[in-house]
């Protein structure tokens, strides 16, 4: 096939909710302190390297007591030029956690973090731009679901049959003419919080999600958190349809501000979900202001099947219950802090026409 010329587009994302992009690993017990509200990630042999009182060090260090050890580092650590980078921490059951496990020496205190992926010279955090394509073409695919024959025989744990008959072979994917740079958190930053399960059903008892770094957003500072987006594309066909920005806005707008929607009259309108209701004011407001050039996104860690699956065809897999049939899906969320939902940003293409889009009713005052 070929070459083509991409053309490049001025294209913002903007973040409205906490998004994780992490690396599959949690923090290293003896990479970071917690002090002042804040996670210190630490270089941990730059600071023995210089602390003075080298025989105690290596007595403890020796231990096989981890806690003590943890410990020992956390009440000691005073070298300003081995702090990497620091990060705000915006959970009070971190803090409590984190005091107890130093305070008591307690092992079965983990504190287990989940960092986002980061660059590992400057430091800063950042959502790869795979992230945002593979969201991209989550919409995409979504508009050919009859076009291409897909069934739910094509979707579900380790079947991928619906991205040929859609896509074509790896080989030649047309998606290879969309090219998006990784954004880094640099500007505004990151900050740690909790991750924990909401359900539908108030008697279900609920599963610990543990903490996540998370990029800083709208719901949780009040101010829009915007980040220039290197975007190139040329245009392709597939069956039969021009994929040009303007399809790909429009296939956005069609399959993620459904899913929002069905996410908020699901689990958000009920009465005891007035604190959820309130903290995601700001995204109602924008997703009900989308204008022809903007579409909505979800990105990263706990954006739910609905958001990773196509429609019409989802067939997740889920564990079985006690008499062996599987478990019903889409009955949790997970919120950070309990309020905010994960993974929701907006894409705004600044070279396209901005039109005010349709009225539509929508589940939420705007």
């Amino acid at each position: 096939m070929p070459l083509k010329q991409l053309s490049h587009y001025q294209v913002n994302l903007h973040i409205l909710s906490p998004i994780h992009v992490g690396t599959g690993q949690e923090l290293d017990p003896f990479s970071f302190i917690i002090r002042d509200n804040r996670l210190f990630l630490i270089n941990l042999v730059k600071w023995i390297e210089e602390y003075p009182e080298k025989e105690a060090l290596y007595t403890m260090m020796d231990s096989d007591n981890f806690a003590q050890v943890r410990s020992f580092i956390a009440e000691r650590f005073d070298l300003e030029n081995a702090i990497l980078c620091s990060i705000p921490v915006d959970s009070q059951q971190l803090l409590k956690t984190y005091k107890r496990a130093v305070q008591e020496k307690d092992p079965s205190n983990q504190v287990l973090i989940s960092p986002m992926t980061r660059n590992e010279v400057t430091m800063d955090a950042y959502i790869p731009g795979s992230s945002i394509k593979g969201a991209i073409r989550t919409a995409i695919a979504n508009q050919f679901v009859q076009a291409a024959g897909v069934t739910s025989r094509d979707s579900g744990r380790g079947r991928s049959n619906y991205n040929e008959k859609i896509f074509g072979r790896i080989s030649g994917d047309p998606m290879r003419w969309l090219k998006l740079s990784d954004v880094s958190l640099k500007e505004s930053g990151t900050v740690i919080v909790e991750a924990t399960e909401y359900s539908v059903n108030p008697d279900k008892t609920l599963t610990p999600k543990g903490h996540m770094e998370v990029a800083f957003n709208l719901c949780q500072t009040g101010k829009l958190v915007i980040y220039p987006l290197r975007f190139s594309m040329a245009s392709f066909s597939l069956h039969g349809k021009t994929i040009d920005p303007e399809f790909l806005v429009d296939s956005l707008y069609r399959f993620y501000v459904p899913k929002y929607e069905q996410e908020y009259t699901k689990f958000f309108q009920s009465r005891r979900a007035i604190e959820i209701q309130q903290g995601i004011i700001p995204i109602n407001k924008v997703v009900s202001g989308l204008r022809t050039n903007e579409a909505l996104v979800r990105i990263g860690h706990f954006s739910h099947v609905e958001c990773i699956t196509l429609d019409g065809v989802r067939n997740p897999r889920t564990r079985r219950g006690r008499v062996g049939t599987p478990l019903p899906w889409g009955t949790t969320r997970t919120l950070a802090n309990g309020v905010y939902p994960f993974g929701w940003a907006k894409l705004e293409f600044v070279d396209l026409e901005a039109k005010p889009r349709s009225q539509r009713d929508w589940p939420f005052s705007s």
